[in-house]
């Protein structure tokens, strides 16, 4: 695990499972002197690490300055601010982030994400959805703090600390969230045990028949979803890969990717109306690179549809203001 760690160059979640390795030590101290001096002591720590990744050779690893997120986050804030009861929608960042840029922080990189778990759930849900959220996380975090000693409960809770401490610095996506859910699913099963003791009462025969057919029947429709939402998707993108978008976008109809490079293929096949047409598609489902808009407006171009055109290109500056592509077809076609 050490060695998956390292080989994946990812400073946060270094940082993350040093924040579980501290917390497993804070867990198992029963005596309050104890616990304050090993959660002290684990903040400083903490501190000091986080202090070499932004001043230290850490901070420019994988062309990614850290020092970046903290010029990153008041632009965040400035986007909560903007719609702060009920955000901007799910996955919704990188279409509106780009309006709040103060700076071009990073030349070259567009800003899909705003680097912190926190600031993105707050951005995309709005104070709904983080209170909803802190709501979750504090009573899971209370019920692994009092049955900490109980079994499995330390481990698990600690688990959870380290990704949580993960997501301060970075973005939440799904194979990451789908881990912790399971793990903080697990920690509160071992916290209700605790609490409710390990002997259950007894269950009829008739009721227990009952729950076996309706588990089974929820086994089932669970296998059936993680077909259509997890493995459809991957075959797709294993015929992506090898070139088959023919395949790869009825396998997985609403990936804008496919439907972008789709799009240039038709337009290069001959076939203009239908790429520009698939290109659209690929706009209209969120696609948050900005060179998809310039490539609309250059095919949109083609058929004589300026206007159209510029459309797709002040699109693409609202998504990142600082693309000179999109810049430059703007002063081609004027105003």
């Amino acid at each position: 695990m050490a060695g998956g760690l390292v080989v994946s160059t990812s400073r946060s979640g270094g940082l993350g499972a040093f924040a579980g390795c501290l917390a497993v030590l804070v867990f198992s101290f029963r005596r309050r002197l104890w616990v304050g001096i090993s959660a002290v002591g684990s903040g400083a720590v903490l501190s000091v690490a986080l202090w070499l990744i932004v001043a230290g050779p850490l901070n420019l690893l994988n062309n990614d300055p850290a020092r970046s997120r903290l010029q990153l986050w008041p632009d965040a804030l400035r986007m909560i601010a903007a719609r702060p009861l009920t955000g901007w929608g799910e996955d919704a960042t990188g279409l509106a982030f780009g309006r709040f840029l103060s700076a071009d922080w990073a030349p070259g990189i567009t800003y899909d994400r705003t680097h912190s778990g926190l600031l993105e759930i707050a951005a995309t849900q709005g104070i709904i959805g983080f209170v909803a959220l802190a709501w979750v996380l504090v009573t899971l975090f209370r019920g692994v703090w009092r049955h900490r000693f109980s079994d499995s409960v330390a481990p698990l809770g600690a688990a959870c600390v380290g990704y949580t401490v993960w997501v301060i610095f970075n973005f939440d996506w799904a194979p990451a969230t789908g881990a912790f859910w399971l793990l903080a699913g697990a920690a509160w099963s071992a916290v209700r045990a605790a609490e409710t003791g390990s002997a259950a009462a007894p269950v009829p025969a008739a009721a227990e028949s009952r729950r076996s057919t309706a588990r089974s029947i929820a086994a089932v429709a669970l296998a059936v979803a993680a077909v259509v939402l997890g493995v459809l998707p991957v075959i797709a993108d294993a015929r992506y890969s090898q070139g088959r978008l023919d395949l790869a976008v009825p396998l997985d109809p609403l990936q804008p990717r496919y439907r972008w490079d789709l799009g240039l293929s038709l337009g290069a096949s001959g076939d203009p109306r239908a790429g520009v047409a698939e290109l659209q598609r690929a706009a209209d489902f969120g696609e948050t690179e900005p060179q998809l808009y310039v490539d609309l407006g250059d095919a949109q171009r083609k058929l004589g549809d300026v206007a159209a055109a510029r459309r797709a290109y002040q699109l693409a500056l609202v998504i990142d203001p600082y693309f000179a592509p999109a810049r430059q077809r703007l002063t081609e076609i004027g105003p």
